[in-house]
């Protein structure tokens, strides 16, 4: 079928950054997978649940083209893409507590067991790998193919380099994912191409090139020269469909060419898979936290029979102004153009590209003659959109007014924040902000629509700690990953649609089944009708129920403290022999024959506390830990549960060791959503809750009122867990004496002081 036959909807996957909420992220794309492959077996054999025979399904083809992803994102699609290679995926099923029937976990167990049974801070089981063991202090267990820290030369499947860098690469044990990377290519059977995807699809990943690519451009009097660290991998993957497609752009980009068949057939270049999941591991080298990953890239002349020629020749660049230009190429130094390949060190490509949305709307684009130009946005004519799955893609606030402080660590604070929020900011894309329609682009975002039809605060189990609180447990994990599954199938069933005016709904052979799939009419659109691009058929028909919200216990913290702690001595002693010299350096060494548990000023103690409170403040913001049940305060208050929780959160952890009123209102109408419609909380409702949680002896939530008062007379409030002894309250008065002093400056680079939790 010609595309100038209304036959055919073209997909480009984004598959934005996310750390642990890259389940979330799975979960969306296992459910589209689901209902593709659905789809196409009733175009086979009908679809008796429906009344629908083969006859009279509509036929036409929606096919995915091209996938792009970054950090998170770029793990997902990657592992995707093998999983629909693998044979042996088959979906996994539970028994779903709402309904007590037997329904789908997963449909591609590859993306399940990538991200939510094996990513972990603390292994289930005693001895398994995890975040927090030890495996990446010995480097011997990480050897030949067990090694993922960096590709091989792409032109020669035996060629290695020395491991180098300081031994401890990463504040978790990234071994993890190493060995999360070779399972995921561990294939022995390959799949029969599937239809409803490219016969090449194109794969695109975001690095963040700490070497740096060199560009000049040329002036009257000499040449002005700039260094790129905005860097990305091309895969284009044959032999996973069978769909003959064609990208004006994509197809003319500089890429590395990769067959299914090699996964099993051709052993020695199966290397060229481990250096795909490396590059995927590059991605999602998340800064200190995760190990970063050395890149080879190719900078060899270009020949007709080598897919693996200069990487950085004869590239596109996803810029309208740019697109036709395959002739801009680095400056490189003569003394690097003589060697291949050309290594450099990736960090988390989210860092620059956390969205690269652009990567698949160009690879969508009809032909040449369109590359610099929008695709059709009007629903009457669109036949190719993206789809962005973001599980974070809420509104980013401004700082608040004052903020940050111009005092000196404030602003070096503030400055990688800035720094990063800057090189996110693509103005090439504004463009579309220009148009009010949206056909070319649909997103997934996660929503947690309870019984009532209210939208909760807070829908992804994974948000916590930045992203990182996924990792926590392997509840938080499956939430989100099941929540992904169940917004995803919401949104083919009543936004990924087009209007009946659409040339490709004239191609529903049975108008019968089509009034059944019929979207009921939004705002603005009653004189519509709506049908969906993907209708569901068979498994990806039934409901996917909402899972309960997921809370651990306070022994969970307690043993997952003690692993950080544990981890803790292994790898400050080996950072400080590694990175303090001299004369300090031995004075840190005199007292590490037992670990750094007697450093002085505590420092472990103070870093564990600070941790624990961290942690604690997140889980009670988000109700993700048990003990904590608000019992009657939100009828005595009248106040939103999220808003009482987030007083205690500032509670648990301030910015200092006790809050005035004040810097509540502040603090918590700052944390607030934006565009929130509940009212803004005041002062006089703060208060309330404080003198509520006063007379709740015994309780979690019980709060402590200062004896004392601030410089300004204003009350101050704390947890009645966290009430001073008497040497802690002379740190706070002493701390509170010099706040206008020099040395306030110095005291915020560390943790402020804290107060245990008694029996915690």
């Amino acid at each position: 079928m010609k595309e100038s036959e209304h036959t055919e909807f073209h997909i480009g996957l984004t598959m934005s950054g996310a750390i642990s909420a890259g389940a979330y992220t799975a979960g969306v794309f296992d459910f589209l997978i689901q209902a593709l492959e659905e789809w196409e077996q009733a175009k086979q054999a009908g679809a008796p649940t429906l009344a629908a025979s083969e006859e009279k399904i509509p036929p036409y083809r929606v096919g995915i083209k091209v996938m792009s992803g970054a950090s998170a994102g770029a793990i997902t699609a990657a592992i995707g893409a093998v999983a629909l290679a693998d044979a042996k995926q088959s979906p996994i099923f539970f028994k779903d507590p709402a309904t007590g029937k037997q329904k789908i976990k997963c449909y591609l167990p590859k993306l399940y067991e990538t991200w939510v049974e094996k990513p972990t801070m603390v292994a289930s089981q005693q001895g398994d790998i995890d975040f927090l063991s030890f495996e990446d202090l010995d480097p011997t267990q990480f050897a030949g193919e067990a090694d993922f820290s960096h590709t091989s030369d792409s032109r020669a499947s035996n060629a290695t380099i020395d491991s180098v860098g300081q031994p401890i690469v990463s504040l978790l044990n990234s071994r993890l994912l190493d060995v999360i990377a070779g399972t995921a290519i561990d294939v022995d059977t390959i799949k029969s191409p599937r239809p409803y995807l490219a016969k090449t699809l194109h794969l695109y990943m975001t690095l963040s090139n700490l070497r740096g690519i060199p560009y000049k451009v040329p002036f009257d009097g000499g040449n002005y020269h700039m260094i790129s660290h905005a860097d990305r991998v091309h895969y284009a993957i044959a032999g996973l469909g069978t769909w003959d497609t064609q990208s004006a752009f994509a197809d003319n980009d500089q890429y590395r060419l990769i067959n299914v068949d090699s996964l099993i057939n051709h052993h020695h270049l199966k290397y060229r898979w481990k250096d795909y999941a490396i590059c995927a591991l590059a991605s999602a080298a998340f800064p200190i936290g995760l190990a970063p990953r050395d890149i080879g890239a190719t900078l060899g002349a270009a020949t007709a029979t080598d897919a693996f020629n200069n990487e950085y020749s004869n590239r596109r660049f996803p810029l309208e102004q740019l697109v036709d230009k395959n002739d801009i190429a680095p400056d490189w130094l003569q003394s690097v153009l003589g060697r291949t390949p050309f290594w450099f060190t990736s960090a988390d490509g989210g860092i620059i590209d956390n969205d690269p949305f652009e990567y698949a709307r160009f690879s969508l684009k009809r032909n040449t003659s369109e590359l610099d130009r929008p695709i059709e946005s009007d629903l009457r004519k669109a036949d190719r959109a993206v789809i962005m799955i973001s599980p974070f893609p809420e509104l980013k606030p401004i700082r608040s007014e004052g903020q940050p402080a111009s005092d000196i660590v404030s602003i070096l604070k503030a400055l990688m924040p800035s720094l990063i929020n800057q090189v996110r900011f693509k103005p090439s894309e504004l463009v579309l902000a220009a148009d009010p329609v949206h056909g070319s682009r649909f997103l997934i975002g996660p929503k947690r629509i309870v019984a009532d039809e209210k939208e909760e605060r807070y829908a992804i189990a994974s948000g916590l700690l930045g992203g990182f609180g996924g990792f926590l447990a392997h509840s938080f994990r499956d939430h989100d990953f099941q929540l992904g599954r169940r917004n995803c199938q919401r949104f083919l069933q009543k936004t990924f649609a087009l209007p009946d005016e659409n040339p490709l709904n004239r191609n529903w052979p049975d108008q019968n089944l089509k009034e059944i799939f019929k979207i009921p009419p939004g705002p603005g659109d009653e004189n519509t009708d709506f049908y969906p691009i993907i209708p569901l058929f068979g498994s990806a028909h039934d409901e996917i129920s909402l899972q309960n919200w997921p809370q651990i216990c306070h022994s969970d913290i307690e043993k997952l403290l003690e692993r950080i702690g544990d981890r803790f001595d292994r790898i400050a002693p080996a950072l400080i022999n590694s990175n303090v010299k001299g004369f300090l350096g031995f004075l840190f060494q005199l007292p590490l024959q037992p670990g750094l548990k007697n450093l002085p000023f505590l420092i472990r103690s103070r870093i564990l506390k600070f941790v624990k409170l961290i942690i604690l403040a997140d889980l009670v913001r988000r109700d993700q830990i048990q003990g904590w049940d608000l019992g009657s305060l939100p009828e005595e208050t009248g106040m939103d549960c999220d808003d009482i929780r987030a007083i205690l959160a500032e509670l648990i952890n301030p910015a200092y060791d006790q809050r005035n009123i004040e810097g509540l209102v502040v603090a918590i109408n700052n944390s607030r959503p934006v565009g929130s419609v509940a009212a803004v909380v005041d002062a006089k409702q703060i208060a309330h809750v404080l003198t509520l949680c006063e007379n709740a002896k015994g309780k979690a939530y019980e709060v402590w009122r200062a004896p004392w008062k601030d410089k300004n007379g204003a009350e101050l409030f704390t947890l009645a867990s966290r009430v001073p002894n008497l040497a802690e309250r002379l740190i706070i008065q002493s701390g509170r004496a010099i706040a206008h002093s020099p040395l306030a400056a110095i005291g915020q680079l560390f943790p402020q002081p804290t107060i245990d939790f008694p029996g915690f």
